[in-house]
């Protein structure tokens, strides 16, 4: 190619090249947790927990900042919100959306929350709960044993940190495939601030973006295993007039919906592992066939008990509904016929309990 086009030609693709978008990182403010509550001056009220880099990550030395703002929306209060600060909101490092109590007792949290679910610098993979009193309390709340800001409320979900039964977990994108998806209702972990930690055993069921239910700790624990997160429970169960505390865990569990014009049924089938974890006298020498079925009658009611609360109140967690919508072909009539039979449902459970031991001691 001629020198005379080549050079004129070389200048006009550099100008065609795009600069950087991006500010440098001393000029970035990393959000890692985002609380939603009702205003008092306007519908929202929004809070940002600002993490503050530092070359020290010792426990009890992380540093942050939390500013807030109220607005006409989400949008807007954090549009506001940046006249506050001297530099620009990151969200990739956003892991935790909580939302007020009183803010998720009166409002929808669907069309009031899209905000979220449209920014594309939110992850999906972030984590929605329900912040007690409210969301602003929890982002403040600074556990002494945190080491990064915001690592104190994340690490609870991930698995990576506690594992505990109460805690139930939502994801940002598993809660607005709920919203859209019939047959298979949302629900949030309910987080509670007490003093520098924070209180994790709750869970709050939806219908249709509205709350209509909270469950109690021990519902809360038993709700986690029909989700089959595999974890580790206690099962409290008395033989002889002698408390017996078992440590169980899920090996399998699986339901079947029995359709019948009359007497609809979901039948389900557990198994689980079961050993003693604390008792008032010796069971090592006991029948363990006898104490395999106190373990399953007691499991067996508290499930029935749970199972019969979601129905009376008409919410779906579970996906009950969405079964019985995949083994029909009648589109959204399947749906409409399944509102009609939910609330005549009657629960089975049968469950199998294997006593694998005493512990390390008889």
């Amino acid at each position: 190619m001629p020198k005379k086009i080549s050079v004129p030609l070389l200048a006009l693709l550099l100008l065609m090249l795009p600069g950087c978008g991006f500010k440098d990182i001393d000029k970035r403010f990393f959000v890692v947790a985002i609380g939603v509550d009702q205003g008092e001056r306007a519908p929202f009220k929004v809070s940002f927990k600002l993490a503050i880099p530092s070359p020290r990550t010792e426990p009890g030395e992380a540093k942050y900042q939390v500013i807030s703002q109220e607005g006409s929306s989400i949008a807007n209060a954090v549009r506001l919100m940046k006249s506050k600060v001297d530099k620009e909101f990151d969200f990739g490092h956003t892991t935790v959306i909580v939302i007020g109590k009183s803010f998720a007792d009166h409002r929808e949290l669907g069309r009031s929350l899209d905000w979220f679910f449209r920014r594309r610098d939110i992850q999906e993979i972030a984590f929605m709960a329900i912040g007690e009193p409210d969301a602003l309390s929890i982002i403040q709340t600074k556990p002494k044993s945190e080491r990064l800001a915001g690592n104190a409320l994340m690490l609870p979900f991930t698995n990576e940190g506690t594992e505990s039964p109460y805690i139930v977990k939502t994801y940002l994108f598993d809660y607005y495939r709920r919203w859209h998806e019939h047959g298979r209702d949302a629900f949030l972990p309910i987080v509670s601030s007490r003093s520098e930690t924070f209180v994790i055993n709750r869970a709050a069921i939806f219908s249709s973006n509205l709350k209509k239910l909270e469950l109690t700790a021990k519902e809360t624990g038993i709700f986690n295993q029909f989700l089959k997160t595999r974890h580790r429970f206690l099962i409290l169960a008395a033989l002889d007039g002698k408390q017996i505390s078992f440590n169980a865990k899920v090996r399998s569990l699986r339901f079947k919906l029995v359709d019948s014009a009359n007497k609809p049924e979901i039948r389900y089938r557990i198994s689980i592992n079961v050993e003693s974890e604390d008792t008032e006298a010796p069971v090592f020498h006991q029948s363990w066939d006898e104490l395999e079925k106190t373990v399953e009658e007691e499991f067996r009611n508290q499930a029935l008990q749970l199972l019969n609360r979601l129905r009376d109140n008409g919410v779906d967690p579970l996906g009950f509904g969405l079964r019985y919508r995949a083994s029909r072909h009648g589109g959204e009539s399947d749906f409409a016929e399944w509102q009609k039979i939910y609330p005549k449902v009657t629960f089975k459970v049968n469950v199998n309990a294997h006593f694998t031991g005493t512990g390390i001691i008889e």
